[in-house]
């Protein structure tokens, strides 16, 4: 069903319906809605089947209260309606070409759904708790999870039976994996500056012309508390009886585990190749021997290893603690204790081994002055969490009882009172970049002055503010902006200086001059490059669309295909293309022709579904009321 209306979907609107109206059937009991009896009015019908006007009403509701009011009421419910009836419609449709679907096969796929699960199983207790929270029926939802399974076996059949010609995945191969041979170079605006005047009378011309523009932005600025766990913490001082009580306490948490040390030969061996198996068997065993006759593991593992991580290093794989080698090579390697000795071969699923141990450490407790630090630490985390609770409790009493001031409050816990310079909707410094901290104080009663409630910074650190200065947005007089308009129209004037220049290259090497010399005449770099993709990370990615989005020369009178841009910030760019060379299927890994074939296999599917889907629509009588 989602991915119908996806298909279906037009719009932010659109999307917005798309993604939340699933969830609102599942988990807002909606099963006794689409029944067709009573007396309630009717928004539309398909074929037949009733849509009521409580349903749409519903969602839409639901809906808008997600958005806050961000979503044109009217429109919503024009698109929850269409969702419905598609949804109708498609039912309709897959019950008529004779899907079905049991009560096992929906039991089995309510049992996967990870919200009625616990510790990865079904639990029909949380399952019953879980929709009677929501207001749902066991039978209303098992009703509407068959019908979305119903209408997804269509779908499927569809998308699944797609399949892509080597025609097709040639031309995509073609086009995608296309590689290409251009030249560009970029012309900086600002080289151009100092050339530009702007008069009196051109300030006074664009301030007129562009009044409403000029508006001085809305500003705040702050007075905040911060209450941080770390700062908490660094005023603990743990005594060294606290220290030695916390050790005794908690000596499991500086126990170093039982670990080894050790080196291993690998020879390779699948387990279902009895041939393959014998023959690594005889060569691991042959190693054995000569390690026996006084070989050196170390020179062996480099030469005769077939562990590709660790052969290079002699077979070393340092210190590891059980539970991080494999069950068969664990056991054989924590059984020797002794330094340099060497186990017998050892079978795994990687095939066989030889482990050398260089060193073998019991489990054992660290000494208090080794792990001293360790302990104060975590004594000054425990206290300081507690703190910081107690403090953040007194922060919120303290901020109620007088709310437009910090500075009682700031007293009272000793906490410094700091202030933010003036700052836009976009944010400013420290603690006035924060996302969080930028909405609290444009919004509600903060806006007035009044505290702020606590605001979290990041782990361990929330901030409280108050708004000490309001500043409404305002028209700017003449001359508070004639500075910046004068940097307007001096950027405006080089800009278009650059282009000019741009332009006249690009028409140069059309007629086939040479680019690299036209750039030198500029004082410029023609930067040239060869097989380049569609996706070449060290091209700036607006030189890279330009250069695949030109065509082969179609005049005789052209030399070159070249074409002139601007960027994003402000600079010109002329670009000339030199060959197109087409992606070859042929060429690519078997791993990326698989991609590409599941790729154009899916999209085809997709596209064949949404045919499916439009005739649906066509063939169904959709009958749009009035209320009755």
């Amino acid at each position: 069903m989602l991915q119908l209306l996806r298909e279906k979907a037009q719009g932010f609107l659109a999307w917005v319906v798309v993604l939340c109206i699933a969830a609102t059937f599942i988990f807002f009991g909606l099963g006794d809605y689409f029944s067709t009896s009573g007396s309630s009015q009717i928004a539309a019908k398909v074929n037949g089947e009733k849509i009521r006007r409580e349903t749409v009403d519903i969602l839409s509701e639901r809906l808008a209260r997600q958005y806050e009011g961000r979503i044109d009421e009217k429109n919503l419910q024009r698109q929850v309606l269409n969702t419905l009836i598609q949804r109708t419609a498609l039912l309709l449709a897959a019950k008529k070409q004779g899907f079905q679907v049991g009560d096992t096969q929906v039991a089995e796929l309510m049992i996967q759904i990870p919200a009625f699960q616990e510790n990865g199983q079904f639990s029909k207790e949380k399952y019953l708790k879980t929709l009677a929270q929501a207001s749902y029926t066991d039978n209303a939802f098992r009703h509407e999870l068959a019908q979305d399974v119903l209408m997804g076996q269509w779908e499927q059949g569809i998308i699944q039976t797609s399949f892509a010609t080597k025609a097709e995945l040639n031309s995509l191969v073609a086009l995608l994996d296309q590689k290409r041979d251009f030249g560009f170079l970029v012309i900086p605006a600002d080289q151009y500056t100092k050339g530009i005047s702007v008069s009196l009378d051109e300030i006074n011309a664009y301030y007129e012309k562009n009044r409403s523009l000029l508006v001085a932005p809305e500003t705040v600025a702050l007075e905040y508390v911060t209450l941080s766990l770390k700062a908490l913490a660094q005023t603990i001082k743990p005594t060294p009886d606290e220290i030695a009580a916390y050790y005794q306490e908690h000596q499991t948490a500086y126990t170093l585990p039982e670990r080894v040390h050790a080196r291993h030969i690998l020879i390779l061996a699948p387990e279902n190749d009895p041939a393959a198996d014998l023959a690594a068997k005889e060569k691991i065993e042959a190693i054995a021997k000569t390690l026996k006759q006084g070989g050196n593991f170390t020179t062996i593992a480099k030469t005769a290893s077939e562990d590709p991580g660790s052969a290079a290093q002699g077979g070393d794989l340092g210190w590891f603690v059980r539970g991080q080698m494999v069950p068969e090579f664990e056991k054989a390697a924590f059984a020797m204790h002794k330094p340099n000795s060497i186990s017998e071969p050892v079978r795994t699923s990687f095939g066989y081994h030889l482990i050398q141990v260089v060193e073998y450490k019991d489990s054992a407790v660290r000494a208090l002055t080794e792990v001293k630090s360790l302990v104060e630490g975590q004594i000054q985390n425990e206290k300081a969490e507690l703190l910081f609770a107690e403090q953040s409790e007194k922060m919120s009493k303290l901020a109620l009882q007088q709310k437009n001031s910090l500075k009682p409050l700031s007293d009272a816990l000793g906490i410094k009172l700091e202030e933010t310079k003036a700052f836009g909707r976009a944010g400013g410094d420290g603690v006035a970049s924060n996302a969080a901290v930028i909405q609290a104080a444009f919004s509600g009663a903060v806006l007035t002055g009044e505290n702020s409630s606590l605001i979290p910074l990041a782990e361990g650190e929330v901030v409280m503010i108050r708004v000490k200065q309001h500043q409404p947005a305002k028209q700017e007089s003449l001359e508070e902006a004639k500075d910046n308009i004068r940097q307007i129209l001096m950027a405006e004037g080089s800009r278009a200086k650059a282009k000019t220049v741009g332009e006249k290259m690009v028409q140069s090497i059309r007629d086939g001059k040479k680019p690299a010399d036209l750039a030198k005449q500029n004082t410029l770099t023609w930067i040239s490059k060869t097989n380049m993709g569609r996706s070449a990370p060290e091209i700036d990615r607006q030189v890279l669309l330009m250069a695949f989005s030109l065509g082969p020369i179609e005049k005789a009178s052209v030399a070159v295909n070249a074409q002139g841009f601007s960027l994003q910030n402000g600079d010109y760019g002329v670009i000339a293309l030199n060959k197109i060379i087409p992606g070859e299927w042929a060429t690519l890994e078997p791993d990326i022709q698989k991609t590409y074939q599941e790729g154009l296999q899916g999209a085809g599917g997709q596209w064949e579904y949404g045919l499916y889907v439009n005739q649906v629509l066509r063939d169904s009588n959709v009958k749009m009321m009035k209320d009755e």
